[in-house]
């Protein structure tokens, strides 16, 4: 696989080392147009419940005996407890515990959460204003509230700091001693098995400055609103002790597997059993909620009783994580044909209060940045992360990779303006193609295989109307009468390689019909459906790959253990990985089933196949066999399936953007909006439709115009703490919107797919920044472009005047 790179900032690596490219794994073995569910909408298999309230979340179950668990808060954004008065709070009338660091520390049960492990879940040190102080447990929700607020709690008050920068200075406070001038290890063991990677170094820069680039741009850009996920169902969890050290766990998170990964390496020891019911969207965010699920186990440990830990609105807008915030300084240089030839940057990553292991989102960061500038050999970017007095930072909508593009799209076209190069062509020019080379999130060297996106963003240019819009660089695409409205145009693309990320696993068991001729196929695999459609979707493969009615194929409940191996959905992994664990697993059983009917079919079992319940003979027609008749008493065929993690089939979603700006106000409207993408062969055309239109809002488009966190400098208090003061768009303000799909049949697996939830939405913000900055005649670099941005990009506004 090429030899890993040491430590994160060695020598280049030659090109010969790159993973390469090879044959093709996966021909066709039909047409796409023979699919009769793969491809095409199916009615999901939870529909019916979900529009009927029927649908189960985690906050409906309910246990016998279960009591509720809530949290003291700090008011302060940094102190040290000095004291404690917790008599009051035990004696209420249905308090069941009352837990502070101490405690924890008595039971050995204070984890370190993040990475290195650093961040106790209870400490004397706090760190942000709604950092725990104490745990208590009570019969209801009300009682655990009534005994917070007795806890009485003195503090020694420090001095806070909020951004990287500020948090690097000599003198600055420092939130833990063991990370000097607030900066945490580079590099994520788990993931990056041969070497950490954080330095990005390819070839020679400077040379490459010197010889190559015809043109270059620098800046420093600033992706600071880190913004929330906004999930409609809070994070949340129901604890239950079951002896020892094992607990089951239920949980409002998008994956059983890193529900009990995480959560049993921060308490060792601790065995937990999870599972998940319908989740009320994650978005990415809602994965290992280490802080409900201690914080519960602790709890239920103590009390002998099951225990709900679930956050409120404001405590999710509030405590729970963030965005992570991005400050980048870069140089930029291209060639006179268009083409990128050189980058050198320095990204600062502000990961909030505590470090949740954001090494491995700087890997994706790193690696998604090659992506939009695919012809580059020639790298060095170095990443620091920064811990401050703000709510954590974590994975919100994407890997760590859009907070970077918002910022380095701005900067290619930077330098494309500085070439006078259209930057649709730019991007269409310079995105990684088939036998292009990057290094990954894993810190190793690969070339991708079977892509090739430039037609693609051309063509979402032409159903935008590109062409007649672009007007040139700091020119508006049009101008009201008395020269109030102008509008302008951007674009800007984006992809992933972890489409392929994790290895997973499936099985696939056939079970024949007691009593009838029908075959029931059983998918055991560790999906969550979090509103996406899925778990539907996985049963549609079996059904396709299979040839039994889609009616007839059944999925186990969600948790591991029901299912093998898998990490379920993220990083957009679900289609590929997933999909491919499912079709070996389909594979497998047909396998084991042909065989079997070999002797009564006379012929080899690579020419049968299943067809109205029997297995058929594809060289006698009219010659099959029951599948019943195939076992004995009522056994059934069980088939096993495996994806193995690679990154050579990144994805591409290109985003184009008509913004109206009243250069009187400093208001903006979108427009129009196009969304351009080719994630191989379509399985399911709504879910695709619904994750390109999700990409407007929760941390997408429109973090380039009012979505983002303020936080008062002189509290440390989040001031924006529910959904009136967090601005989001409303359904009447959603622009003209439309998108083309193309499928060009990757070699990835079966069905030829990957995904592209995750990025659906990740280059629409650039995209609007640009088209922004063509409308006024004048860059915008700072997110969100607020009136008052605008005003003071135009001059209407003293320059010294804060939001």
């Amino acid at each position: 696989m090429g030899k890993p790179l040491l430590n994160g900032i060695n020598n280049p690596i030659p090109e010969e080392e790159y993973i390469p490219s090879s044959k093709r794994y996966f021909p066709l073995d039909r047409d796409p147009s023979e699919y009769k569910y793969v491809g095409k909408n199916c009615t999901r298999k939870d529909a019916r419940e979900i529009v009927t309230g029927a649908a189960v979340y985690t906050d409906d179950y309910k246990m016998n005996g279960m009591i509720y668990g809530a949290v003291k808060k700090s008011p302060h954004p940094n102190a040290i407890i000095k004291s404690f008065n917790l008599e009051k709070a035990k004696a209420l009338q249905g308090v069941r515990a009352v837990l502070t660091y101490e405690d924890l520390n008595a039971m050995n049960m204070n984890p370190l959460m993040g990475w290195p492990p650093h961040k106790p879940l209870l400490d004397k040190h706090v760190r942000y204003v709604g950092d725990a102080v104490a745990l208590v447990a009570a019969d209801t929700l009300e009682i655990c509230n009534e005994a917070i607020e007795l806890i009485e709690v003195e503090y020694e008050v420090l001095p806070a700091v909020y951004d990287a920068y500020s948090s690097l200075k000599d003198g600055a406070p420092q939130l833990y001693e063991q990370f000097d001038h607030n900066i945490c290890p580079g590099g994520l063991e788990l993931m990056q098995l041969d070497g950490k990677f954080w330095h990005l170094v390819r070839g020679d820069v400077d040379k490459s400055f010197a010889e190559k680039c015809a043109y270059e741009a620098e800046d420093t850009i600033e992706f600071m609103g880190m913004c929330a996920p906004n999930a409609p169902e809070p994070p949340g969890v129901i604890v239950r002790w079951d002896g020892g050290l094992k607990f089951s766990l239920w949980g409002t998170s998008q994956s059983c597997f890193l529900l009990k990964l995480v959560n049993e390496s921060v308490l060792p020891g601790i065995k937990y059993e999870p599972y998940t019911f319908h989740t009320g969207g994650s978005y990415g965010n809602k994965q290992s909620m280490t802080f409900q699920t201690t914080a519960a186990t602790a709890l239920a440990y103590v009390t002998k009783l099951p225990v709900k830990v679930f956050q409120t609105k404001v405590e999710q807008m509030t405590n729970y994580q963030t965005r992570l915030g991005t400050q980048v300084h870069a140089r930029m240089g291209i060639d006179k044909d268009g083409v990128i030839r050189a980058f050198k940057g320095d990204w600062k990553i502000d990961a909030g209060a505590f470090n949740d292991n954001l090494q491995g989102n700087i890997g994706v960061g790193l690696g998604e940045t090659q992506l939009i500038m695919g012809k580059c050999h020639d790298w060095d970017l170095n990443t620091d992360i920064v811990v401050t007095n703000k709510q954590p930072a974590g994975i919100v909508r994407g890997y760590g990779g859009q907070e970077l593009n918002s910022c380095l799209s701005m900067l290619v076209t930077r330098v494309a303006r500085a070439g006078n190069f259209d930057p649709m062509e730019v991007f269409a020019k310079n995105y990684v193609s088939d036998g292009d080379t990057y290094i990954w999130r894993d810190g190793l060297p690969w070339r991708a295989h079977s892509i090739k996106y430039d037609q693609m963003i051309r063509n979402t240019a032409a159903k935008f109307g590109w062409k007649d819009k672009w007007k040139g660089w700091g020119v508006p695409t049009s101008v009201s009468a008395d020269g109030r409205y102008v509008t302008g145009v951007g674009c800007s693309c984006i992809g992933n390689a972890d489409v392929g990320e994790d290895c997973c696993e499936a099985y696939v068991r056939l079970t024949p019909g007691l009593l009838d001729d029908t075959t029931i196929a059983t998918l055991h695999a560790d999906i969550t459906e979090n509103g996406n459609g899925q778990r539907s979707n996985a049963q549609k493969i079996v059904a396709e790959r299979i040839g039994i009615p889609y009616e007839n194929v059944v999925m186990v409940p969600s948790g591991t253990i029901f299912s093998p191996t898998g990490v379920s959905l993220g990083g957009s992994r679900g289609t590929m990985t997933l999909g491919h664990a499912i079709a070996n697993a389909c594979d497998d059983v047909l396998e084991k089933v042909f065989k079997a009917a070999e002797v009564k079919l006379r012929c080899s079992w690579q020419n049968m196949e299943i067809k109205d319940n029997y297995v058929v003979s594809k060289l006698h027609p009219g010659e099959k066999i029951r599948l019943g008749d195939l076992v004995n008493y009522w056994c059934t065929f069980t088939g096993y399936g495996k994806h193995v993690e690679e990154f050579s089939t990144p994805s591409c979603v290109a985003v184009f953007v008509e913004v109206e700006v009243d250069t009187y106000t400093g208001k903006t409207r979108v427009l129009k909006m196009v969304v351009g993408t080719d994630p191989g062969q379509v399985i399911d055309p709504a879910t695709l439709e619904m994750q390109v239109q999700g990409g407007i809002g929760s941390a997408c488009l429109d973090t380039a115009f009012f979505e983002e966190h303020i936080v008062d400098k002189e509290t440390g208090r989040t001031m924006t703490y529910d959904m009136l003061e967090y601005k989001t768009r409303p359904f009447n303000e959603f622009p003209e919107f439309d998108y083309l799909f193309e499928q060009s049949q990757f070699d990835t697996w079966q069905y030829h797919a990957h995904g592209i939830g995750e990025i659906s939405g990740g280059g629409a913000a650039s995209a609007a920044m640009l088209a922004i900055s063509n409308a006024i005649g004048v860059d915008v670099s700072t997110y969100p472009a607020t009136p008052d941005v605008i005003l003071k990009a135009l001059g209407k506004l003293p320059k010294g005047d804060k939001k």
